[in-house]
């Protein structure tokens, strides 16, 4: 059988999240072949919290396989690479070493931007033009060694078993608004006060809030109770699936999302339900991208600063209302 092998720095979270567009390509671009993912240094949780939403495209994972680029040396000191070939090898990080180390494997063809594509055996066209989002610049390497075009929306697939798990806690027939309003730097953070204000108006329009609290914030659960008691957290309920798969696979009961720029928001961009990302210090433009389509913006640099406090609430009210309106048909 064929082999292609992806090679990166390594994911964490929020990265293995937005890389999802680019493995959910890999099955597509290259039916008959067998698929390696490894990294060097840094491990991925393509092996861990996300191998359930991988495991139907990626056939080998190598985590820290620690390659040296040095010849006295062996290839890996975890993984008999000495005497493995493949048909292709696609280098996604630009570090020299890391490059020169990958170039002793064997392989048919590689594919490489370090330095300026001068280890790669194929290259794009002068005067092409780099993506603002790195995954895009990713998906362009595909275009160098296949010649699939049949491109999709990029959707989540939710495991079943998840799933099922979730319909205990969402009604069927009943709305839902998720809010993630934690952030790992304060000043990605809108307040708290602002998402509660929020959280109240689309309740008396009739959608349940729903809150997602990442390991930082548990400790606004109680002032989120006593604003109201009501209020939805999915990961205390189910206790035998990651926190990650509940946030993850919840957004297909959601109506709509809305959080900072965080990890767990991260989480909330599957496209199977609209999200709005609140940013202040963050540049909003290297998110924005075709794949995710369901991914809006509110940047606070429209309204004269850095500063998440200059976000209006009736800006973001304003906002969720337009992504609540139904589509017009395609047809």
């Amino acid at each position: 059988m064929k082999k292609v092998l992806i090679f990166s720095i390594g994911e964490q979270i929020g990265d293995g999240i937005l890389k999802l567009v680019f493995i959910y390509q890999l099955r597509a671009r290259f039916p008959n072949y067998q698929i390696y993912w490894a990294t060097d240094k840094i491990k991925t949780v393509y092996d861990s919290v996300l191998n359930k939403f991988v495991r139907n495209y990626i056939d080998v994972i190598w985590s820290q396989s620690n390659l040296s680029p040095y010849f006295w040396n062996n290839i890996s000191d975890k993984y008999e690479l000495e005497n493995l070939e493949f048909d292709i090898i696609i280098d996604t990080q630009k570090t020299l070493l890391r490059t020169i180390a990958l170039k002793r494997i064997k392989t048919k063809q590689f594919v490489s931007a370090t330095a300026n594509w001068i280890f790669s055996d194929v290259k794009p066209k002068i005067g092409y033009k780099k993506n603002t989002f790195y995954v895009r610049n990713i998906l362009q390497m595909l275009d160098l060694v296949s010649t699939f075009r049949g491109e999709k929306k990029f959707k989540l697939e939710i495991p079943e078993n998840v799933k099922s798990m979730l319909t205990k806690i969402f009604i069927k027939d009943e709305r839902y608004i998720g809010f993630a309003p934690g952030a790992g730097q304060k000043e990605k953070i809108w307040s708290l006060k602002n998402y509660l204000m929020v959280a109240e108006y689309f309740e008396k329009k009739g959608l349940k809030p729903v809150f997602f609290l990442g390991p930082l914030e548990k400790n606004l659960k109680r002032e989120i109770l006593k604003f109201n008691s009501k209020i939805i957290f999915p990961e205390d309920i189910l206790k035998d699936v990651s926190g990650v798969e509940i946030v993850m696979a919840s957004t297909q009961f959601l109506s709509c999302a809305i959080g900072n720029d965080s990890g767990t928001s991260n989480m909330l961009a599957t496209n199977l339900c609209p999200l709005l990302k609140l940013c202040g210090p963050t540049n909003a433009q290297k998110f924005i991208n075709n794949d995710f389509e369901n991914i809006h913006f509110i940047s606070s640099n429209d309204y004269g600063g850095k500063e998440m406090s200059l976000i209006p609430v009736e800006r973001v009210i304003e906002k969720i209302n337009e992504l609540l309106e139904p589509r017009p048909s395609s047809n």
